[in-house]
């Protein structure tokens, strides 16, 4: 009985082992599968990237063509317009006065007349009618070169006045009505030659900043002739 009952007990763990050894063969079969599936997937996204790469490729290659022919296109255009305009300039007229060297100009309208102010080196301030082609005033106030002017477009809207305002080597700002031929104002304070000077594009041009030898910006209120602040950065001229 006993060797039936051992008999029996062998042939159930033999069962066992054989399921057992089954389900490894099944599940080692789907590892198989599994990893050609991975390697065939990574196959597949090496194709894509090597494709996506090429397209890349050839998008940088076709915007670069595209922004090579823009670029001449822009080049031929510009050179085709610079040689018809300076084929078309021509000298139109001459404004003969000054002594010397002319270092800056600037041009208005006023009242529907159209001017040109001019400062130079011979020390003097000069306004010409462009329409009627001649010199109408002549300031002689400043005791050395003048270097920047300006048309005031602030006294003109504010005050209906015609003004030019000068900066000098004199260090000095001057402001001129041509109009009734009178020096306005002078702005005292650089301590060296004022070389530039601008008006603000902003509150009716009511301020101006100059730019002087003395390595100083300087911000001015036109209406009260005051110096508003210093700017001290710079450390030459």
């Amino acid at each position: 009985v006993e060797i039936e009952k051992l008999k029996k007990d062998i042939e159930s763990k033999d069962k066992e082992i054989m399921i057992t050894i089954t389900e490894q063969k099944t599940t080692f079969v789907e590892i198989e599968k599994l990893k050609k599936d991975i390697e065939s997937k990574d196959n597949e996204i090496k194709k894509i990237k090597q494709e996506t790469q090429v397209k890349q490729k050839q998008i940088v290659e076709q915007i670069n063509e595209n922004k090579e022919e823009q670029t001449q296109n822009i080049i031929n255009t510009s050179s085709t317009s610079d040689l018809e305009l300076v084929s078309s300039l021509k000298l139109n007229k001459t404004f003969t006065g000054h002594t010397s060297y002319v270092w800056s100009i600037d041009y208005s309208k006023f009242d529907n007349f159209q001017f040109i102010c001019s400062g130079s080196n011979d020390e003097t301030v000069r306004v010409w009618d462009i329409d009627n082609n001649k010199q109408i005033q002549s300031f002689n106030g400043h005791s050395s070169y003048v270097n920047c002017v300006k048309f005031s477009s602030y006294h003109y809207h504010n005050n209906r006045q015609n003004v030019i305002c000068s900066s000098s080597y004199d260090k000095t700002i001057r402001f001129w009505d041509f109009k009734h031929n009178k020096q306005l104002q002078i702005l005292n304070g650089h301590t060296s030659s004022v070389n530039g000077i601008e008006f603000s594009p902003f509150n009716g041009s009511r301020y101006l900043c100059s730019g002087s030898g003395d390595n100083t910006i300087r911000l001015w209120d036109v209406e009260t002739s005051k110096s508003l602040h210093i700017f001290n950065g710079h450390t030459n001229r």
